[in-house]
């Protein structure tokens, strides 16, 4: 039997989200998956982060165990990650899905060459297209194109590399750690859920400092919510072209970020727009 484990790395669940954590279990039952719940998605007890970690290392470990879909999000993930061995699991052949703070748990599963997918699942649940289009089973089966996330360049025409990145703030959460990846030719994903202008540009100079766009072969960006919320998304390209190097390419998508139609893209492996 194929297994799914679903867990929460960052904050914990509410006692009430748990009736449609059961839906969710149903639902990837429903493609032949024998589905583990996590014990910890509501706990708050201390030591919550090493309790999270040795369950996570167990999932990846178990052979049956093919799908890790993490449901949550917050600011705790990192806290998972640092009781997180990645040398014990760095051969399990189990993909790990998750988006927003769980980019701090994404980016050190992908530079450890494990599978790691930018990919909300409970979007299934909010957005039925997501099932009855057959895209949910294409994640499922591995067959993530990057043709699904229908890019447009808004700086050059073309860039290849392996994508590193995610949520920009949850991102710079491993500056100066050991979980930081190889940017070196990478492309850089980046979206967010919160922040108003003043805080996105204050991050974005963060990276600039950090020589990030010096390294990499182009910028790929999501959705950002509260800056689409007040009309000023475009806050985010003005100030890359104010302050990246003239030829790099930079690319936006729809379907990567907060929105139920974010679709999924791998990191760490190489690809092309």
């Amino acid at each position: 039997m194929t297994k799914a484990a679903i867990v929460g790395c960052s904050n914990p669940l509410k006692e009430g989200y748990l009736p449609t954590v059961d839906k969710l279990a149903d639902l990837l039952s429903g493609y032949g998956l024998e589905v583990e719940v996590s014990r910890y998605l509501t706990d708050t007890a201390p030591g919550l982060g090493k309790r999270r970690a040795n369950e996570l290392t167990g999932f990846f470990n178990d052979p049956e165990v093919k799908h890790i879909f993490d449901i949550s999000g917050g600011d705790l993930a990192n806290t998972v990650l640092g009781n997180l061995d990645l040398a014990q699991i760095k051969d399990s052949q189990a993909t790990f899905y998750g988006y927003s703070d769980l980019t701090t748990i994404l980016t050190a599963l992908a530079k450890n060459g494990n599978k790691a997918v930018n990919f909300q699942v409970r979007n299934c649940l909010d957005n039925p297209d997501l099932v009855e289009s057959g895209y949910l089973q294409k994640v499922l089966d591995g067959q993530i194109s990057t043709a699904d996330l229908d890019v447009t360049f808004v700086r050059g025409t073309g860039m290849q590399g392996p994508v590193y990145g995610g949520n920009l703030r949850c991102l710079l959460k491993l500056a100066g750690t050991k979980n930081w990846p190889d940017l070196n030719g990478a492309i850089l994903l980046l979206e967010g859920l919160h922040g108003k202008p003043e805080l996105i540009t204050s991050l974005l100079e963060q990276c600039r400092e950090m020589g990030l766009f010096d390294q990499v072969n182009g910028i790929l960006l999501g959705t950002f919510s509260e800056l689409e919320n007040m009309g000023q998304e475009n806050v985010v390209v003005d100030y890359l072209e104010e302050v990246t190097p003239e030829n790099l390419p930079i690319a936006k998508t729809p379907f990567v970020g907060h929105k139920t139609s974010a679709h999924a893209i791998r990191l760490g492996i190489p690809v092309e727009f």
